[in-house]
């Protein structure tokens, strides 16, 4: 292998450590819903109107991408030895 591939996969092997340990430690991010502030959807032209987002069920928290594979896995996992 050259170095620079072998330095480019340690690179992006190092980066899915990180983020599987950031996932396992913090298995919540923020809504992705563009107007979703800690899980209330304001008007676009009054602040004192509002809704509680769907998306998040108002909690204003989403389970993460990696989180969700996670759990996926182990489940899968722990069907399989039964």
């Amino acid at each position: 292998m050259t170095p620079t591939l072998l330095l480019a996969s340690l690179a992006i092997l190092g980066y899915a450590a990180l983020y599987a340990l950031g996932c396992v430690i913090f298995p919540f991010g923020r809504c992705r819903r563009p107007r979703c502030e800690n899980g209330r959807i304001y008007s676009r032209l009054s602040r004192k109107v509002f809704r509680e987002c769907p998306r998040c069920e108002g909690t204003g928290k989403r389970v993460r991408v990696g989180r969700r594979l996670w759990e996926y896995l182990r489940g899968e996992y722990k069907a399989g030895n039964r």
